[in-house]
């Protein structure tokens, strides 16, 4: 029997409805501001898909893999992350590790890791020299595209966008990376190989946003890439730590009734336990469709707006395998994370994931970086993923043990005869994305990252009422954990009314006036 609690007040400046990270950095942000703030989580655990569970005494996490700039660089562009745990005062709850490459891309009769900084570029110069003026000027249009999106002013109208100094912004907000690709390179095999972290987005670069894809890959490039020790969940606890030490609350394994709403302006909550909290501002990390329609209701929040939520496209779902081995992948030619394709068209391989396929994989290895999270006799973590379509079947409890095993089988030609080595292997499928998250269709991105649903056009803020705000991977800037911390970032800017992470972004600001 689960035994309802109340939250310790009845009456709090902010109510967070959601624990991922863009709620979570709103709700600390704020709290640092003096006001009392309520985070209200119905998992049992703070982070949405940052968090880590254990299976059988082993610590994986759920979706995070890695993340750009963990730690402050010696020169270039500075990295936002390390700069907010400063701020918050919880940088030292988290240590990284940086990892050594990227990627591995396994196409067809290919495989060729590849690093950060300006080895990124000589890596694919090198396999595709007749190309390296189109990619040299690919990666700068991507590096001042990055910096332009990183200075966007939260909820700015579009039709704003050149007046407020963003020309690029304005140029390719309606481009798609496979576009731009054409505009600078000629080599197939090589757009599809700079093309190959587009699971990340959700969509293949025929119908990537550009302006989503630019930062991204950038942020990677430029800042490095990292897994936090001990797994991803110590990053959430960090930012929640900071949270409770300015005063704020979190409750965990309860959920939001209602939002209450009294002449067009947010009043409060009432959650399931059936306690009524007074507040003036609630922040939404939760679907905002399901926010509201069921936490609301369209008499409220009007049809137009409703519509506009339902016209939106939600991203594909994920199937995901867990797994410990005996295998020492240490000793072994293994990357820490590694995407295999069964074509180099990813529209085709799009077109299979949609019908329900297997032709690309995940693979990630975190314990070659982290033997912490090991417990036991089992020697090396292994987490698959492949994006695919929520309606592919009928029903993922009866297609579960099939998806498992197909990925098992794929998995071979990345690590050949782990199949024998294998001590658990524990699944999940957009049924359990959607299960856990609440999320339409188990939707793992918010909002699919296309042209018309990225940038400007991507969801703002600000809500349908007075006082209702949105955070997190529906909302600006998008999906991705840098891109939903920076989401929460503009969210606690907008309920505030003022910036609220000044002293950081200062070095930012002059880093970015260096390179005008």
């Amino acid at each position: 029997m689960t035994i309802l609690v109340d939250a310790a007040q009845d009456s709090y400046d902010v109510v967070v409805i959601g624990s991922g990270l863009g709620g979570l950095t709103a709700a600390a942000l704020l709290a640092q501001t003096g006001r009392s703030v309520l985070v209200v989580e119905r998992h049992n655990r703070l982070g949405g898909y940052a968090h880590s569970f254990t299976h059988k005494r082993q610590i994986f996490d759920s979706a995070v893999h890695l993340i750009a700039g963990a730690e402050h660089g010696e020169s270039g562009f500075p990295s936002m992350l390390p700069l907010l745990l400063d701020y918050l005062g919880v940088a030292d709850r988290c240590e990284f590790r940086q990892l050594d490459s990227l990627y591995r891309a396994m196409f067809p009769g290919t495989s060729v890791d590849i690093p950060t900084g300006p080895e990124f570029l000589d890596v694919h110069t090198r396999l595709f020299p007749e190309e390296k003026l189109g990619l040299r000027r690919l990666q700068r249009l991507s590096t001042q595209l990055a910096r332009e999106v990183m200075r966007t002013p939260p909820d700015l109208p579009s039709e704003d966008l050149l007046a407020a100094g963003l020309p690029l912004l304005h140029e390719y907000r309606h481009r798609t990376v496979g576009e731009v690709f054409d505009q600078h390179l000629r080599d197939p095999k090589l757009k599809a190989l700079l093309g190959t972290l587009w699971p990340y987005l959700g969509v293949p670069p025929s119908s990537a946003a550009f302006d989503t894809w630019a930062p991204m890959l950038m942020n990677y490039v430029d800042l490095g890439v990292y897994y936090c020790v001990g797994s991803f969940q110590n990053l959430v606890d960090g930012i929640a730590s900071s949270l409770t030490t300015a005063g704020g609350e979190t409750l965990l394994k309860t959920s939001v009734r209602r939002i209450t709403v009294e002449n067009d302006r947010v009043t409060g909550v009432v959650l399931d336990n059936g306690q009524r909290i007074r507040a003036q501002t609630v922040i939404s990390n939760a679907d905002p469709l399901q926010t509201c329609d069921e936490l609301i209701g369209e008499a409220v929040v009007g049809q137009e707006y409703t519509k506009r939520l339902r016209d939106m496209r939600p991203s594909l779902s994920a199937a995901v395998v867990f797994l410990a081995t005996d295998l020492p992948l240490e000793e072994i030619d293994v990357a820490h994370e590694t995407f295999l394709y069964d074509h180099w068209d990813h529209d085709i391989v799009y077109d299979r994931m949609n019908a329900g396929e297997v032709p690309a994989l995940a693979v990630t290895v975190p314990t070659l970086s982290d033997s912490s999270l090991l417990r036991g006799r089992a020697k090396h973590l292994v987490t698959l993923s492949t994006l695919i379509a929520y309606d592919a079947v009928d029903s993922w409890r009866a297609h579960k043990p099939r998806y498992e095993q197909l990925m098992l089988e794929k998995l071979e030609q990345v690590i050949p005869g782990i199949g024998g080595h294998i001590d658990f292997a524990e699944a999940g499928t957009p049924r359990t994305m959607e299960r856990y998250t609440l999320n339409q269709q188990g939707a793992i991105y918010g909002w699919a990252h296309t042209p018309d649903q990225s940038s400007t056009d991507r969801m703002p803020h600000r809500g349908p009422v007075d006082g209702l705000f949105f955070s997190g991977h529906w909302t600006q800037p998008g999906g991705g954990v840098l891109t939903v911390v920076s989401s929460g970032i503009q969210t606690a800017e907008l309920v505030a009314g003022a910036p609220v992470f000044v002293p950081a972004f200062d070095r930012i600001d002059r880093f970015q006036a260096s390179t005008r």
